[in-house]
């Protein structure tokens, strides 16, 4: 587990507040689509492709990655799988024939929202979509709805540490990916958008891989899922208080700086959290 690992975890628990208000909750937003299989290509500092197979209006999904790198004289090949599910996101390195599991976060993130009155689950949404785009604009970043027509879909694009997702309005599903960070530029870009019944086979394991449950990852995950409902339901208070229970030694999975990093993460968004205007 690392830094980026964090950030983007808890990134995840808020962005969809920006663009989607209406739903049963803000983590379930369906795609245009039940079924679709879509295919990327991948330039920049890699090289290669990558296909998207999606059930369900997105609630399940299969990504078969393939990529060269070229450095120093070298050529490094990166083939991965990664199966989502509404329960697990399991992903597989076919290169060094591992495998990993562990609990889809997002599940957390509903299983906590499901708790709250209709009361609360109004005030979360509330504070949700203020504190959204808040979370980009305190990266440097912004969200815009419906900027751009993509293989005739509407995308949002969203702007944020050096990179701009145009991904499909109201879902975070993105068709193109731009970024260029500390010179390192990458492109990620759909080429074709099909849209028809994807077979089981794509949902299938690797044979020969065994995996191995990631445990870890889904402590920080649940943590971080009750500690963002509960700022939420009160931002003014979570700003003002100290650490919270996780940060005070009671995670023995984690390292000490783990541990540090986790508080850094949620430390900025109690911040943030504690400058909005209050209403």
């Amino acid at each position: 587990m690392n830094k980026s690992f964090l950030f983007g975890l808890v990134l995840l628990m808020l962005l969809p507040f920006s663009v989607s208000a209406g739903d049963k909750s803000p983590w379930e937003a369906k795609l245009p689509f039940k079924n679709a299989t879509i295919h990327y290509t991948i330039s920049g500092m890699q090289n290669g492709s990558e296909v998207t197979y999606i059930r369900d209006y997105g609630r399940e999904t299969a990504t078969y990655h393939t990529t060269k790198t070229s450095m120093m004289g070298m050529t490094m090949v990166e083939e991965t799988v990664d199966i989502t599910t509404p329960e697990w996101e399991y992903r597989f390195d076919l290169t060094e024939r591992t495998g990993t599991k562990s609990v889809n976060p997002t599940k957390y993130m509903i299983e906590e929202y499901n708790t709250l009155s209709r009361a609360e689950k109004k005030e979360v949404k509330k504070n949700g979509e203020k504190m959204g785009t808040s979370v980009a604009e305190g990266f440097g970043g912004n969200v815009q709805q419906n900027v751009k027509k993509i293989h005739g879909y509407s995308c949002d694009r969203a702007e944020m540490m050096g990179s701009v997702v145009y991904s499909i309005h109201g879902s975070g599903f993105p068709l193109l990916i731009e970024s260029n960070m500390m010179g390192m530029k990458m492109k990620v870009e759909a080429t074709s958008v099909d849209e028809g019944k994807v077979a089981d086979k794509f949902f299938e394991f690797p044979q020969g891989i065994e995996i191995q449950y990631d445990s870890q990852s889904d402590t920080v995950a649940r943590e971080v899922a009750k500690q963002t409902i509960a700022m939420l339901k009160d931002p003014e208070n979570a700003g003002k208080n100290g650490a919270m229970p996780m940060m005070q030694g009671q995670q023995p999975q984690m390292s000490p700086e783990e541990q540090e990093q986790m508080q850094q993460a949620m430390e900025m968004l109690k911040g943030m959290f504690g400058t909005q205007p209050q209403q």
